[in-house]
């Protein structure tokens, strides 16, 4: 059976544990008269397919994904865990100050904190993948520099660091 170029598109983010590239797409279907340009159309057309469902394929910042509408997270809520996805006060501080102070070295959280950083706090965020090494310090001891990744913008949903909120005061963190 022959399928459209947006049946397969649809199939391959459906299936897809993670968001997928243009790129990735093309590198699927291995086909030369498919172009960057068909593959984002196809993900448009979709969209309008979808405009009166729940669903749209959202464009976060590693790729195209399948995601719920907004306004229907307390449907969505009820199937999780109420226990599963809270972080500590600890944990969201630490991300945050990554996040808008990047790159930072443990010292400079632990500075903007007030407190030291729990080390289970960097290691799990490590393993979700939201933070990475990206340097050292030029400083005796040589710290590592963190900053966060593209798994970090998808979970929150957002594309670029610049979409994230506002914040008055972080020049004061």
């Amino acid at each position: 059976m022959n399928y459209s170029l947006e049946n397969i598109i649809e199939c391959l983010l459906l299936v897809s544990d993670e968001p997928l590239t243009a790129n990735q797409i093309l590198k699927i279907l291995d086909d030369k008269k498919i172009t960057k340009k068909k593959i984002e159309s196809s993900i448009s057309n979709l969209n309008e397919r979808y405009v009166d469902r729940a669903i749209h394929i959202k464009h976060v910042a590693s790729g195209y994904r399948f995601q719920a509408k907004t306004g229907l997270e307390v449907y969505i809520s009820k199937l999780k865990d109420k226990g599963t996805n809270r972080f500590s006060k600890a944990f969201l501080e630490t991300t945050a100050i990554i996040a808008y102070k990047q790159p930072v070295t443990r010292g400079d959280i632990e500075d903007i904190r007030g407190i030291s950083v729990n080390s289970n706090i960097i290691r799990t965020l490590l393993e979700l993948e939201w933070i990475k090494v990206v340097g050292h310090r030029e400083t005796p001891g040589k710290p590592e520099l963190f900053a966060t990744t593209s798994k970090f913008l998808d979970y929150f949903d957002k594309n670029t660091l610049s979409d994230l909120p506002e914040i008055s005061d972080v020049d004061s963190l």
